[in-house]
C-alpha cells in the first residue's frame, strides 16, 4: 500500500475534481453578482468600475498605464474610457508638453460615484495574484493554462469577466 507524501492530503481524486469546480463556479458567480450588482446599484459595469478604481489613487493616468496596471490591451481600455467619458465619470486631457501623450483623470461625478461603490471583484483577484510568492504564481499559470487547454478555449478573445460590448 502506497503512502501519502508528507504534506499530501489522502482527498479521493474524485473529491478533488469536485472541489475544483466547485470552487471555480464560486469564483465566476463571485465576479459576475458583482459585475450585475455595480450596474443594477451604480449604473456602471463591475469592469467599468474596476477601471474607476484603478484611477481613484493615481489619477491622472495614461491610457497605456492604466492597461498595464489592469493587466489589458490598450484597445480594450480604450472603449471602456470611452463611455465613462460619455458618461462624464473620466476626462480625457492632452499632455501638455507632448500632444501625443493622453492623461486619463476622474472627474468629480466619478469619484462621488466610487464613494459608495464596494472594491470590484476583478481587483480583489488581481490583488490577491499580485501578494502571491513567484513559485505560486508559476504553479497556478501552469493550472490554468490546463484548464484553457482542457476546455480548448485557447483562441477565445477575452477581455474582462462579463462584459457587455457596448455597456
Amino acid at each position: 500500500m502506497k503512502t501519502a507524501a508528507p504534506g499530501r492530503s489522502r482527498v479521493p481524486r474524485e473529491q478533488r475534481i469536485a472541489r475544483i469546480v466547485q470552487s471555480l463556479r464560486r469564483v465566476f458567480k463571485a465576479i459576475h453578482t458583482y459585475s450585475r450588482q455595480a450596474l443594477r446599484e451604480f449604473g456602471v459595469t463591475g469592469p467599468q468600475l474596476w477601471l474607476l478604481r484603478t484611477l481613484e489613487d493615481t489619477s491622472p493616468l495614461t491610457v497605456g498605464e492604466i492597461a498595464d496596471r489592469m493587466y489589458l490591451h490598450i484597445s480594450t481600455v480604450s472603449s471602456v474610457l470611452d463611455r465613462l467619458e460619455e458618461r462624464d465619470f473620466i476626462a480625457r486631457e492632452r499632455d501638455s508638453a507632448d500632444h501625443r501623450i493622453v492623461r486619463v483623470r476622474l472627474t468629480g461625478r466619478g469619484r462621488a460615484l466610487l464613494r459608495n461603490a464596494p472594491e470590484p471583484a476583478q481587483g480583489k483577484l488581481l490583488h490577491g495574484l499580485e501578494r502571491l510568492s513567484g513559485d505560486e504564481i508559476a504553479r497556478l499559470h501552469r493550472a490554468v493554462e490546463k484548464l484553457v487547454g482542457i476546455m480548448e478555449v485557447s483562441d477565445v478573445e477575452a477581455t474582462f469577466f462579463f462584459e457587455e460590448s457596448g455597456t
